[in-house]
């Protein structure tokens, strides 16, 4: 039988996948990622979702600095201007200015998407029986944790009253986070 001789190359411009991300104090966002393919590198600019960033410092899993790391390396990454979800491509960019130009395309674009859902949102509303709505803010430590109680809050509605999140991430709560939930009252 053949067998195929399946290769990531080292050579690459680095990608990677996230598995978990953080807001960690005295280190800042910090996100534990795979790398898929290419070799990451202190140093370099790269682009995750809607974040971007310069890899600051790099550990592995036995939590010692190193310098790079090849395909198929667990590393945990500081750099990051915001914590990233779980799940989402993490990918190195040949300079600095490219990753904030696609960042902030992205921001635009999700900006745009959110408000569309709001409006179409309030017209469907228009003809609706009145519902309670809970809306909650949540904001925990790990993306994994704001994943289940996600899930978990959203399970908890009735006919009578829907619980609805409608902002969620990882960190403190920002003064923007609290004048949001004033201004859905």
């Amino acid at each position: 039988p053949d067998i195929l001789n399946l290769k990531a190359s080292p050579t690459r411009l680095a990608s990677a996948v996230v598995l978990e991300a953080k807001l960690a104090r005295g280190r800042g966002a910090v996100a534990t990622v795979l790398v898929q393919q290419g070799t990451l590198r202190v140093g370099d600019p790269f682009i995750v979702g809607q974040i971007f960033g310069k890899v600051r410092a790099m550990y592995n899993d036995r939590g010692e600095h190193i310098g790079e790391a090849g395909p198929a390396t667990p590393v945990e990454v500081l750099g990051m201007q915001g914590v990233p979800q779980a799940g989402e491509a993490f990918q190195v960019v040949a300079d600095i200015t490219k990753a904030q130009q696609v960042s902030h395309q992205r921001q635009m674009i999700a900006r745009q998407q959110t408000l569309a859902q709001t409006t179409k949102r309030g017209i469907e509303a228009l003809g609706e029986k009145e519902v309670k709505e809970l809306l909650v803010i949540l904001k925990a430590d790990v993306q994994g944790s704001v994943e289940v109680l996600k899930s978990t809050l959203t399970k908890l509605s009735t006919d009578a009253v829907k619980v609805r999140v409608i902002r969620s991430g990882v960190g403190a709560s920002t003064e923007s986070v609290v004048v949001l939930a004033w201004a859905r009252q």
